[in-house]
C-alpha cells in the first residue's frame, strides 16, 4: 500500500503494536486499520474489479461495502502474521478452531500415503497449511514471494510457525513432484489469475487457471482435498477438510479432457466457499482479464430481485 520500505517498516511497527494483545483484540484492530485504509489505496480498484465480476447483482454501493469488508478481513490476516506462534499454539488455543470433520477422531479417513491440498485465499489462509501438515504429519506448499524483499523475509520468518515446507511458485510443479516422490504431501492456493494456461469459467467468466492440482492426481493417483477456512469471529475459525476428488480418466476422455473436467469441479467449489462468505476472500490483485468476456454457455442474466 505504500512502496518499499516504509510498507515493512508500518507493517513492523503494527506487528510491534500487537504483540502483547489478545488475539481477538490484534484481529479486530487490524481489520478496522485496514478497513478504512484499504479503500483509500490503488489496489481497491482491484478489490472492486473483482468484486463486480463475481457478483455483478450487486449494485455500486453494495460492492464498495463489501470491499471494505474485504480489506478489514486482508488486515486481521495482516496482523495475525505477527501471532501465527501464538495462534497455531494449539495446546492453548485449540478451542479457537472447529475442526470438520476433526482429525482427531478415529472415524476421520487418515492416510498412509500422501495426498494434493487445494485451498483458497478466504478468512485466515495461512491457516489451511497449518492445518494439512497437523493433518498427514508433513506438507510442502507453494507460496508466491512478494514483490517487497522486506515484506518477503518478515513474512516467511512468521510462516516458519506453520511447521511445513515451501516451495517458490517459480517452478514449482518439479518442487511438488519432489515432495510427492519423497512421501510428502503438497499445498496450492487455486483461486489467483496465472499468465498462461487454460481458460475457465470462474463465476462464469473466463480466466486463465492452474490446472497444476488436477495433473498431479491424474500422474500420482493420489486424492485432491479441498480445505475450506472460514473466519467464525476475530481470531476463531472454521477449518473444513471437503471429500477428497479423484482424478481418473473417463472412457473416451483423453488426459487433457480429465484434468480441464477436475479443475472446473475445484473451480465450482471455490466459487461456492466465496459466494458464501464473500468478505473473507482476499481479491487485492486482478482475477480476470482486463476485459472479461463470460465463459461460453454461461447464464449472464441477473437473478430475481
Amino acid at each position: 500500500m505504500f512502496g518499499g520500505r516504509l510498507d515493512a517498516l508500518v507493517l513492523r511497527i503494527l506487528w510491534w503494536l500487537a504483540t502483547p494483545l489478545p488475539l481477538d483484540w490484534a484481529s479486530a484492530a487490524g481489520r478496522r486499520i485496514f478497513g478504512l485504509l484499504g479503500p483509500r489505496s490503488r489496489k481497491n480498484r482491484h478489490v472492486l474489479a473483482n468484486l463486480s465480476t463475481a457478483f455483478p447483482e450487486k449494485s455500486p454501493d453494495e460492492i464498495e461495502r463489501l470491499a471494505a469488508e474485504v480489506w478489514g478481513n486482508f488486515g486481521a490476516v495482516a496482523i495475525e502474521f505477527a501471532l501465527l506462534p501464538k495462534l497455531t499454539d494449539l495446546a492453548r488455543n485449540r478451542s479457537r478452531f472447529e475442526i470438520v470433520p476433526d482429525f482427531r477422531d478415529p472415524a476421520f479417513p487418515v492416510r498412509t500415503g500422501p495426498c494434493i491440498f487445494v485451498s483458497a485465499h478466504c478468512a485466515n489462509w495461512e491457516l489451511a497449511a497449518f492445518f494439512a501438515r497437523e493433518c498427514v504429519g508433513a506438507a510442502d506448499v507453494i507460496y508466491a514471494p512478494q514483490a517487497n524483499p522486506h515484506l518477503d523475509r518478515m513474512l516467511q520468518q512468521k510462516r516458519q510457525a506453520l511447521g511445513c515446507g515451501f516451495i517458490r511458485k517459480e517452478n514449482g510443479v518439479r518442487g511438488l513432484v519432489r515432495a510427492l516422490k519423497s512421501g510428502r504431501s503438497v499445498g496450492l492456493v487455486v483461486d489467483t489469475r496465472i499468465d498462461e494456461g487454460s481458460l475457465l469459467p470462474f463465476f462464469g467468466v473466463e480466466t486463465h487457471v492452474t490446472t497444476t492440482p488436477a495433473w498431479l492426481a491424474l500422474k500420482t493417483g493420489l486424492p485432491i482435498v479441498p480445505i475450506q477456512v472460514q473466519r467464525i469471529r476475530n481470531a476463531r475459525f472454521r477449518i473444513t477438510f471437503h471429500p477428497a476428488l479423484r482424478a481418473t480418466r473417463r472412457d473416451g476422455e483423453t488426459s487433457d479432457q480429465a484434468a480441464l473436467r477436475v479443475t472446473r469441479d475445484i473451480n465450482t467449489l471455490v466459487e461456492s466457499w466465496i459466494r458464501a462468505r464473500p468478505a473473507d476472500w482476499m481479491c487485492t490483485k486482478r482475477r480476470w482479464p482486463k476485459k472479461p468476456k463470460p465463459a461460453p454457455g454461461a447464464d449472464t442474466a441477473l437473478p430475481d430481485s
